[in-house]
């Protein structure tokens, strides 16, 4: 009987992951959105030399298996990311008892449409990779947590480093899974038991340390095995390291970012009127909390205590990555450990902490009111995120368009100067500046809110990988010079910019374009 019920469950968390993924992503799945990193189409994303050494063996792997080069394949890629999505809200599930077959799919629905997937689609040639990492590490908070077995144990913290060594952003993800677990037990206590505490808060540290210590130890071997050197990209050399003080102010923003998330910036992850939402959601898990803590108080207050410490460390958790990098280097890519929380709250409705409302003149189910409107408002934001979501890709779709149509028309009026030839080479000259008048659709007031990555750029146009785009979707890859040698250049000076008349000019044999 077991067994069917963890199948029934199974079955939902699955139908519920492809549907609101259909529903969230089915633009990009259908479509192929590329531009930013995702340009060039066939690579992998960095690996050995940002710490990823999962990532690495991943797509030694991947090339193994298919015996092809990496392909950013949106309906491949895309389906797969989704499906390792519901199999950690499959662990998750077990691993807090979510039974409720609503809250199982509102709660899969979340860790499906929150922005951050939304945000790694248009990476849709490394996301997969990014979520199997996390089904790693997932699987290895469930087994560190249920371990009986030390070779178990063990086992969990390597999947946790694997899961780290894939991207080191979902590192939130497991700390809060092994917190919310130890809190679980602790709440289950009918009575004081400090020996039981101290030994579930010694065997959670003990597990963060581990498994970091894991993936530092293989990512030392990894470098020295290939050669490489951490990059400086995003903190990734000095792997967030700064003084007591600098960490104490990581804390704060962490617990600051927990209750009033900042609006305008990547990492925000509540768009629009979705931070309403959060905030009623976030006064009913405090409500939960609060009769938690009481529950335990009338069975002991040093159990109270106990209980009160792993629930102080929830926002810290959640919110991890602020810890592990200063404000500003944390983006919307990096940010997937908040939907923890959510996973916090199904387990504070399902374990029946959502007090009843103590007014007996209503019915019954009138006071149980607190647990149908939580489930009522996660589902609420479900549908938030899947328009948020949507509106990301139509901001895609137009940002590829204005580029396709204006990297045209920048390689046609190239073609047309005179003297052009399939050897003649192009300078660029300012080709960070472009700008036309004449268009601008993604200036729109309508897509000012669209902040996190990489849908935040006002244009495709002066993005790094440009040149990239304009040679793979507009077939233009002309032998281009360095700008330093002709930007200086009086005639150069006195060229007006494109795409006004004469800033296309051939000089000495090359023909040069001013932006």
């Amino acid at each position: 009987m077991p067994e069917r019920e963890h199948l029934e469950r199974y079955k939902i968390i699955l139908m519920s992951a492809l549907l609101w993924g259909l529903c969230a992503h089915g633009m990009t799945l259908f479509n192929k959105y590329s531009f930013h990193d995702d340009s060039s189409l066939f690579t992998l994303g960095g690996t050995y030399y940002l710490g990823r050494w999962m990532l690495g063996i991943l797509g030694d792997l991947n090339t193994w298996l298919f015996g092809s080069t990496y392909y950013s394949l949106p309906l491949f890629n895309g389906i797969l990311t989704v499906l390792f999505i519901a199999l950690c809200a499959m662990l998750l599930a077990d691993l807090f008892q979510v039974k409720n077959r609503w809250l199982l799919t509102a709660l899969t629905g979340i860790m499906v449409v929150f922005p951050v997937i939304t945000s790694g689609f248009g990476y849709m040639f490394t996301m997969p990779y990014y979520l199997l990492g996390t089904l790693l590490g997932v699987l290895g908070a469930y087994l560190s947590c249920r371990a009986r077995k030390w070779y178990l144990y063990l086992l969990g913290l390597f999947l946790m480093a694997c899961g780290v060594g894939t991207y080191q952003a979902m590192i939130p993800v497991f700390v809060s899974a092994i917190l919310f677990y130890a809190l679980m037990e602790t709440a289950k206590k009918k009575e004081t038991e400090w020996r039981a505490f101290f030994r579930i808060g010694c065997k959670s540290i003990v597990s963060c340390a581990g498994f970091m210590a894991i993936y530092f130890a293989i990512m030392k071997l990894s470098l020295a095995i290939t050669d490489n050197q951490l990059s400086d990209y995003q903190g990734i050399s000095t792997m967030g390291a700064t003084s007591v003080k600098g960490y104490i102010k990581r804390a704060l923003v962490a617990y600051r970012e927990f209750f009033s998330p900042t609006d305008g910036v990547s990492g925000n992850m509540y768009p629009f009127s979705t931070d309403i939402v959060y905030r009623l959601l976030l006064i009913l898990a405090l409500i939960g909390t609060v009769n938690l803590l009481y529950r335990s108080w009338k069975k002991s207050r040093q159990l109270c205590l106990q209980v009160l410490v792993f629930v102080v460390c929830i926002p810290l958790a959640v919110n991890f990555i602020y810890v592990m990098c200063t404000f500003e280097q944390v983006d919307s890519l990096m940010t997937y450990g908040e939907v923890m929380f959510y996973v916090y709250f199904a387990w504070l409705v399902e374990a029946g902490f959502l007090p009843e409302l103590p007014i007996r003149q209503i019915g019954e189910k009138a006071r149980r009111a607190l647990p149908a409107l939580g489930l009522g408002l996660l589902l609420l934001l479900n549908v938030m995120y899947i328009r948020f979501d949507n509106i990301c890709y139509l901001k895609a779709e137009v940002m590829q368009s204005e580029g396709i149509s204006y990297f045209t028309m920048l390689a046609t009026q190239i073609k047309s100067v005179e003297g052009f030839t399939d050897e003649t080479p192009v300078v660029y000259v300012n080709e960070f500046a472009k700008y036309d008048y004449t268009s601008g659709s993604i200036s729109l007031q309508e897509f000012k809110e669209i902040e996190i990555v990489p849908y935040d750029s006002s244009s495709i146009l002066n993005n790094y990988a440009w040149r990239i785009t304009m040679k793979i979707w507009c077939n233009f890859d002309p032998e281009t010079r360095d700008a330093s040698e002709y930007e200086n250049l009086q005639e150069v000076q006195e060229m007006p910019c494109y795409p006004d008349s004469g800033s296309i000019k051939m000089i000495d044999g090359v023909i040069v374009v001013k932006f």
